[in-house]
């Protein structure tokens, strides 16, 4: 006689603590990160523990997710938006890996060699990352689903790939905005557990 072991799934108090978790953990990698993407920041004491801790990080967010979506579900542009962020968050351990450990073996050359031989993932991992973002604050301004700081600060990544090449370094720009992007994020994770756990409390209350 075989029996069957039927797990249950995380409940939406877990994922939203995943996903306020996770946002912490990629805010403070990519605080820990240098200021820029050369030869010497690939000696620089932090280079792989900011890439590993921001890694963790939206592996935390990308496993929580369906806390937002359970949030954002009256806007289908804001959950098709976290679609794409999905795929960008699930991705990103796989380019931190390579930039944490593969590019100081190869030098800084040598990886942009590999980087330029893989185009193709880089567009597949990088665009959701643009696209997501700004589909989330459409939907959520469109019908007011988060506070309004938090719905702009998904924004931080996004401002800050596109503003890089305009500022003297690209960290000046990328890490402030990822930095913002990760605090939003877990700010919206701790936003739908405390009132998932509110909603909780009042169907508890005897009449």
């Amino acid at each position: 006689m075989t029996t069957t072991t039927v797990v249950a799934p995380p409940t939406t108090d877990l994922r939203a603590l995943a996903v306020t978790a996770g946002g912490v953990l990629f805010a403070i990698g990519n605080a820990m990160h240098p200021w820029e993407h050369d030869e010497a920041a690939l000696t620089y004491p932090t280079w792989a523990g900011a890439h590993v801790v921001f890694a963790a990080g939206a592996v935390l967010v990308a496993a929580g997710l369906g806390a937002l979506r359970q949030r954002l579900a009256r806007s289908k542009a804001a959950v098709v938006g976290l679609g794409f962020l999905w795929v960008a968050l699930v991705l990103m351990p796989v380019s931190s890996y390579a930039e944490a450990y593969v590019a100081p073996a190869v030098g800084r050359d040598g990886f942009t060699a590999i980087e330029e031989s893989t185009v193709l993932f880089g567009l597949v991992s990088g665009l959701p990352l643009l696209i997501g973002p700004l589909l989330i604050v459409f939907g959520a301004l469109r019908h007011k689903l988060l506070p309004l700081w938090i719905t702009l600060s998904f924004l931080g990544t996004t401002l800050g790939l596109v503003l890089a090449p305009a500022v003297p370094k690209e960290g000046y720009a990328i890490i402030p905005g990822t930095v913002i992007f990760g605090l939003g994020i877990a700010a919206a994770g701790w936003l739908s557990f405390h009132v998932k756990r509110s909603t909780d409390d009042r169907d508890r209350a005897p009449e």
